[in-house]
């Protein structure tokens, strides 16, 4: 027996974590003990008289392996899993416009709308990925600029989608990322039987904040927005995203504001996701303050979540990303006009260049070497698609996105053990151990 490479011990709070990357199972321990357990894991044969029942569990559990296991296959077997090769996973821009201007938006705002016959187009797409037998189910996602700006064609296409798939006999399921303004209760009761099933609707701060970030005018858009979230979350889930930097961190202004408008019965349905802004640098917020908020999402009876780092939709085994005047790309953070595919009449791509070389999942590849030898590759997996194509195509090599590799990543372990142990005390939830 030994112990897996992908261990890590990391302080929380008065105690040590201990946690596997490629199990993800972990157990705390005070911090005066934390050295001899990891004696105990790390010496399992030397051990295992005195301690055979805790090796047994950490066994289980994937701390301690079998002499003969290879941890890089267990790793791509893990990551193959991840990339839900049984779906079909297809997002749709039907425009490049918005009726907003949120200063931290990735994208320019062209004055860009699908056509009748895109449309079309993505249709027969549709019915071609659903012909492959090994595709078992079809997700449509939506996103843009603000999709609900196309809502007639947004309708059609996911009715569509819908009754063909349950037609062959496939699962379907639907989302849509909006900023919620655009939408009515005739509206949200249409998308919800077309089948919608999911809403990811972004938060900017308390009243206040918000409504100076997303500007309707006279029209308070953080009303009109929850106001909306209290229908749609009746009975569909919603990923509430709280878009955070230092000038809008302040966890009591923004559950005041929140808890007068989120009607307590619909929170259940609520997923408090809590990311910081792309352009704000890490050490300028007060990480506190994310605690905080994070654990006032908990208390307010939604489920809470932090960022931690995995695998991206992008890298979806069958993943397509459609954008307004029909051109193909495999990341929606591209520019509609440097996506390199266009889509066919009969629903066939017709890529620009051999995409293999960008798009590829990449691990464990001599272009990924930094990756493959890092420890907390099980749960990081590497740069996103977009960041490796922009590394490959300027420097020939991926490596990593991390200014600080440990640090940001026992942060990412961190939020991702809070985030399972959210709805109870840690003492409940934890893998229980003994010595």
């Amino acid at each position: 027996m030994k112990a897996s490479e992908y261990n890590y011990m990391i302080p929380f709070g008065e105690n040590v974590l201990f946690v596997n990357g490629i199990t993800e199972a972990f157990f705390k321990v005070s911090r005066s003990n934390a050295d001899a357990y990891k004696k105990i894991i790390d010496n399992p044969d030397t051990n295992r008289e005195i301690y055979g029942t805790f090796i047994g569990r950490m066994m289980s559990q994937g701390f301690i392996i079998d002499d003969a296991v290879n941890e890089a296959d267990v790793i791509r077997r893990k990551f193959e899993s991840k990339r839900v090769g049984h779906q079909y996973y297809l997002m749709v821009l039907p425009t490049y416009q918005c009726n907003l201007r949120c200063w931290y938006c990735t994208q320019n705002h062209e004055n860009l709308f699908m056509d009748d016959r895109t449309f079309e187009k993505i249709k027969s797409l549709v019915k071609r990925k659903l012909d492959n037998d090994k595709i078992k189910d079809f997700h449509l996602a939506w996103f843009g600029g603000e999709p609900l700006l196309a809502y007639d064609k947004l309708l059609e296409l996911t009715v569509f989608a819908r009754d063909l798939t349950k037609e062959l006999g496939k699962s379907f399921s639907s989302s849509i990322t909006t900023n919620g303004t655009l939408l009515n209760p005739e509206r949200i009761e249409s998308l919800r039987e077309a089948g919608i099933g999911h809403y990811q609707i972004t938060l900017d701060g308390d009243r206040k904040m918000h409504n100076s970030i997303k500007k309707l005018g006279r029209i308070s858009a953080y009303d009109r927005t929850l106001d909306n979230i209290n229908l749609i979350a009746r009975h569909t889930s919603v990923s509430l995203r709280f878009n955070y930097t230092k000038d809008n961190l302040r966890p009591g202004m923004i559950f005041r504001d929140l808890e007068n408008k989120l009607n307590p019965e619909v929170r259940k349905n609520i997923a408090f996701t809590i990311f910081k802004v792309w352009q704000e640098d890490t050490s300028l917020s007060d990480s506190k303050d994310v605690d905080e908020l994070f654990r006032k999402g908990v208390a307010s009876g939604m489920y809470s979540t932090l960022y931690t780092s995995g695998v991206c939709y992008a890298d979806y085994e069958h993943f397509d990303c459609i954008f307004p005047q029909g051109y193909v790309g495999k990341c929606d953070n591209h520019s509609p006009e440097d996506a390199p595919g266009v889509l066919q009449d009969d629903g066939t791509i017709v890529w620009g260049e051999d995409m293999s070389e960008y798009y590829s999942p990449g691990l464990f590849g001599e272009k990924q070497k930094e990756c493959n030898s890092c420890r907390y590759l099980p749960l990081c997996f590497g740069p996103c698609v977009s960041k490796r194509e922009n590394m490959l195509r300027n420097k020939g090599v991926i490596s990593c996105i991390y200014e600080n590799r440990e640090r940001d990543m026992n942060r990412n372990i961190v939020n991702m053990v809070k985030t399972v142990l959210q709805k109870t005390s840690l003492d409940n939830k934890q893998q229980t151990v003994s010595s």
